[in-house]
Parts: C-alpha cells; structure tokens; sequence
C-alpha cells in the first residue's frame, strides 16, 4: 500500500508541474514578438497539456479519482506561474526552469518503474527536446542584451 501511495504522489507531483509548465508556456507566448518563437511556446503548452492527458490515464489505471486529487483545486504554485513576469528572470527562463523540473519528477516516475503506458518514457525526450530549445534562446537573448550594453 505504500509503495501506491508513493506512486500516485509522483503522479500528483508530475500533474501539478505539468499544469505549472503549461501556464508558463503560455505566459511566455503571451510576451514574445517573434512569431516563431510564440508558435514553439503554443506548441510547448499543448504538448504539456497533451502529456498531462496521457498521465491522468496512468493515474486512472490506478482507480484514484482526479477529484481528490490537490491538483483539480486551486494550487499556489498556479498563482505563481500566473505572475511570472512579476520576476526577474527571463520567461523563457522560467519555462527552462519549469521543464528541468519537470524532467527530474519525470526520471523519478520513469525510475519507479509502475506504470502501465509505454507513452510516458517518450514524454522524457520531448521535455529534453523543449530544455535543449529553451536554453538556445536564453542564451540568444542574454547574447543580444549584452551586445546592446556594449553600445
């Protein structure tokens, strides 16, 4: 019994970081110029949306109703990705940020090894996939804020 208790609070904690990502992705659209760029963060956010799907699935397999679940009622961490430009870094690094997150509770689901659908290990590489991407325009933007200060 602990051992499923164990699993579903992984799942819960993948399914409250998936939302967070989700909304800062959409954050992020929200404050780019660059159509390429608001495109990739749309697709961001429907991927997460997508692979929080595939996860309730995992979750319904194990009878747990998502109303009991913390994540189906107002979360604080939602009110803080909400906020995101309240900060000071980057939303683009805040969406860095929220998939190096969500790819180490990925590990930790995927490293627990009880899970039913073999779709969840592909999710790991298209969050390393987003990283990969995230981290090129973070250091693209810091590049030309920096070249600006030159002048």
């Amino acid at each position: 019994m602990a051992r499923r208790n164990r699993h579903i609070a992984i799942i819960e904690k993948l399914l409250t970081h998936l939302k967070n990502s989700k909304l800062a992705y959409l954050k992020a659209s929200d404050n780019v110029n660059f159509s390429e760029e608001k495109r990739f963060f749309n697709k961001q956010a429907l991927i997460r949306n997508q692979i929080f799907q595939q996860v309730l699935i995992e979750l319904q397999m194990l009878d747990v109703n998502f109303d009991d679940l913390i994540i189906s009622k107002f979360n604080f961490d939602q009110l803080l990705v909400s906020s995101i430009d309240t900060f000071k870094a980057t939303v683009v690094e805040k969406c860095l940020e929220a998939d190096i997150s969500l790819l180490k509770l990925y590990n930790e689901f995927i490293d627990f090894g009880e899970f039913e659908n073999s779709k969840l290990i592909q999710h790991a590489s298209t969050i390393k996939d987003a990283i990969t991407k995230n981290q090129l325009l973070v250091d693209s933007y810091f590049y030309k804020k920096q070249k600006k200060s030159n002048y």
